[in-house]
């Protein structure tokens, strides 16, 4: 009985206005915890509004309990017609109007939220799969996801703040409106390396302050940047755009990167002498630095 009171409890949580609440309630989690006599409890909403809950009352809670009951939640939401619902449908307009050669920023709006954030996340063990990608999307509160090799993005609601899930490393990025969402993907992607280096369950990017790079256009930050690193490929770029955000440390770096730390110093050491630059020499660090932020970020860039 106690637990049963508790459970119903936690229901109101996640569905605190009831059955037929709009999705994007502000505050609103997609998921609670609690005990009840030494007895863990957690509820979690399923679907967008419809107001069905799962309850779990699991009196000898395992490692992997939360990942099968968010799978359990990820299942139950399809099978309570969450492909039939209102928002569902509003999806599947969008996607069809994206097939049909409409513009992102236009058929955004179909999507209910005006400012967004993507979620990058990495599963603790690889690989990942569609189910664990799907789980992750509900813990997140959003249907919202994509699985490109081991990485998961999932695009949330700013209303909604992501929390840190066990078993996933993520990055997020700063809320962004649909213009600007490739260059919140990078920011994800970027949080997600920092998340990884440092070993953190979750990190954020930080809120944009005034900088020196505000004195410049984007169209300008982004043609000085594709000059200067234009010997560069794609992979060096991004080691060395790592291994300058962490201070020049070979460990972390390779860590995020999921390399060994010879072949860091190995493609750090290429960067050096492709560009005819001193890594070590502070102003030429943070020169890269610069170009490295802004290299595909302006209107034009991709």
């Amino acid at each position: 009985p106690a637990a049963a009171g508790r459970l119903a409890g936690l229901a109101a949580v996640v569905r605190p206005a009831g059955p037929g609440a709009p999705s994007s309630a502000t505050g609103t989690p997609s998921s609670a915890t609690d005990t009840a006599d030494g007895v863990p409890l957690a509820a979690y909403a399923l679907g967008a509004g419809h107001g069905f809950v799962l309850g779990v009352a699991a009196p000898h809670r395992e490692p992997g309990d939360h990942t099968v009951a968010s799978v359990a939640a990820v299942l139950l939401s399809l099978l309570t017609g969450e492909h039939q619902s209102g928002s569902g449908a509003a999806r599947s307009f969008a996607l069809v109007r994206l097939l049909l050669g409409a513009e992102p920023r236009t058929v955004a709006p179909l999507l209910g939220a005006d400012r967004w954030l993507v979620v990058h996340g990495s599963p603790v063990r690889p690989p990942c799969d569609p189910v664990a990608a799907s789980a992750l999307g509900a813990a997140l509160g959003s249907p919202l996801v994509d699985l490109a090799r081991d990485v998961v993005r999932v695009l949330v609601p700013a209303d909604r703040e992501p929390s840190a899930q066990p078993g996933w490393t993520l990055g997020v990025s700063a809320p962004a409106t649909p213009p600007d969402w490739p260059a919140a993907d990078a920011q994800a992607a970027r949080a997600l390396a920092r998340a990884r280096a440092t070993r953190t369950g979750l990190y954020r990017h930080g809120s944009h302050r005034p900088a020196l790079a505000d004195l410049l256009s984007p169209d300008a930050a982004e043609g000085h940047a594709r000059a200067l690193l234009a010997p560069l490929t794609g992979t060096l770029a991004e080691t060395l755009r790592t291994w300058l955000s962490l201070h020049g440390s070979w460990d972390r770096t390779a860590v995020a990167l999921s390399v060994h730390r010879n072949t860091v110093r190995q493609r750090i050491a290429r960067c050096a002498a492709l560009l005819g630059a001193d890594l070590d020499d502070p102003d030429v660090r943070m020169e890269l630095w610069f170009a490295l932020r802004h290299r595909g970020t302006g209107p034009g860039g991709q």
